[in-house]
This record gives structure tokens, C-alpha cells and sequence, in this order.
């Protein structure tokens, strides 16, 4: 008799542990994003060295995605303040944004980049991290590579593909 509990607490145990990981590894994922900003930018310039503050403002386009919260389609509108220093031999660009979607959840990112420049045909690439924010992107964290290019007036585009996320 001893056996067959042994065996059904077994199962038991299996199918919560089963659970368990099936829970967890739903909470994660991959997508790609497309952001159009308009910028604001000022320079100050100095023998050797420049360096650049502004705000970038616009709007956030999911272009495909593997599952929730990242819904393929989906618009947000993007605020982000920009900060960035070059020298001869440096460059070095930070972004903190906050992305906020219809439902006005919030997702916040902070990008990196240490090439190119903010000039109308430059650009480069760099690195998105996701920080969190709330509702659906609470606790949302991961990485995303992206490419961004200048364009005239004072419009650049941002490409993010491959982005990974996941929730703890």
C-alpha cells in the first residue's frame, strides 16, 4: 500500500514541478520595435570635444513579437531624454526613455551607444535595456540590439530587432 502512495506522491511532485517550469518559462520572450522620434537637441562645443543634450519624441511600433506583453502591432508613445559627449577618440550616448501604450502602461529603457553621432545621415549601434515599468511590463527586463539613423529636420529612426525579455 506504501508503494502506491510513494508512486502517486511522485507523480504529484512531477506534475507541480512540470507546472512550475511551464509557468516560468512563459515569462519570456523576443520582439522587434520600430520608434520615429523628432528631436530636440543642443550642443555646446569645445576645443576637442562636443557635447549634446535633448529629449527625442514620438512614437513606438511593435513590428513582430513571440507572445504578451509585446503585442505585434501594438503603438506607444516614446519620451526619452538624451545625453551624449565626443572627443577625438571617444563617444559615448546614453537615453533614458519611457514608452506608454494605449492602456497607459509604462515601459522604461535605457540605451547605450558607443559609436557614430547625432548628425542627419549618422547614426549607429548600440544597446536597449529593459527596466521595468508598470502594468503588463512590470518587472520586465532584457536587452535589445538597435541601429539608429538620422534623418533630416531633425527626425531619426530606431530599429530594435532581436529583443529579449523576460520576467523573474
Amino acid at each position: 500500500m506504501h508503494l502506491g502512495r510513494n508512486i502517486t506522491t511522485l507523480l504529484i511532485s512531477i506534475g507541480l514541478l512540470c507546472t512550475a517550469q511551464s509557468i516560468l518559462a512563459d515569462e519570456s520572450g523576443s520582439f522587434s520595435m520600430l520608434t520615429i522620434w523628432k528631436r530636440d537637441y543642443s550642443m555646446l562645443e569645445r576645443p576637442g570635444k562636443a557635447v549634446t543634450i535633448g529629449t527625442l519624441k514620438g512614437v513606438n511600433t511593435i513590428l513582430e513579437s513571440s507572445r504578451d506583453p509585446f503585442v505585434a502591432g501594438n503603438h506607444s508613445l516614446s519620451n526619452c531624454l538624451v545625453y551624449a559627449k565626443k572627443s577625438e577618440d571617444s563617444y559615448n550616448l546614453e537615453a533614458h526613455c519611457t514608452m506608454t501604450d494605449v492602456s497607459n502602461d509604462k515601459l522604461h529603457m535605457g540605451g547605450r551607444r558607443h559609436k557614430g553621432d547625432t548628425e542627419s545621415g549618422g547614426g549607429g549601434s548600440g544597446v536597449w535595456k529593459l527596466l521595468g515599468g508598470t502594468g503588463k511590463y512590470l518587472d520586465v527586463s532584457g536587452t535589445c540590439d538597435y541601429r539608429v539613423e538620422y534623418l533630416e529636420d531633425n527626425w531619426l529612426v530606431n530599429t530594435a530587432m532581436h529583443c529579449n525579455w523576460h520576467r523573474p
